[in-house]
């Protein structure tokens, strides 16, 4: 993690462990750790384990904290997204996670989500609204033909959070991104 992320970037170790599960009670892990962002003063992502045994896993997520609900009744926390979309996202190295976590990888993650990061960002406008479109492609079911559909959705999602475009916001602290020409 670069100095200036893990001033950024604290995370908390929890008392017990809560499991993940789809909306159709599908496991997909567990929560073992929330990491502040400590500008903004909220949780950034929750690191969840997937797979392995008895707790030991060879793969570790950061899944963002707006896609998870927590259920009182269950104890769990619950997201609306098939078992795949997880499999298929960014995993990160249970031993260095700290040392690898910067702004564009977890940025890659929130758009593989299908969520715009809420930070600035390195990552070239195209490189989001095309990683956005493809996570809002996964998450209606892969449908054919719907490329453009996607794409301009993306885009709109993007400029209305403030995201890219030409007031796009940047967090203090932070490199300003090169802005594109459209």
């Amino acid at each position: 993690m670069t100095e200036e992320a893990s001033a950024r970037f604290i995370p908390t170790n929890r008392l017990e462990r809560y499991d993940l599960v789809n909306e159709e009670g599908k496991d997909l892990g567990q929560v073992t750790t929330f990491v502040a962002d400590m500008l903004t003063g909220r949780i950034a992502f929750a690191i969840v384990a997937f797979g392995g045994f008895f707790g030991i896993s060879d793969k570790w997520f950061a899944v963002p904290w707006e896609i998870m609900v927590w259920s009182p009744e269950a104890k769990k926390f619950v997201v609306d997204m098939p078992e795949k979309v997880l499999k298929t996202a960014p995993g990160m190295d249970k031993d260095n996670w700290t040392e690898e976590l910067n702004y564009d990888w977890l940025a890659k993650c929130y758009i593989h989500y299908g969520l715009a990061p809420y930070w600035d960002t390195t990552l070239s406008s195209e490189e989001q609204k095309k990683g956005l479109a493809y996570a809002i492609w996964q998450r209606e079911g892969e449908p054919d033909g719907s490329h453009d559909k996607h794409y301009y959705r993306a885009e709109r999602i993007l400029s209305v959070q403030g995201v890219v475009g030409p007031g796009a916001r940047r967090v203090a602290g932070q490199p300003k991104q090169e802005q594109e020409e459209e």
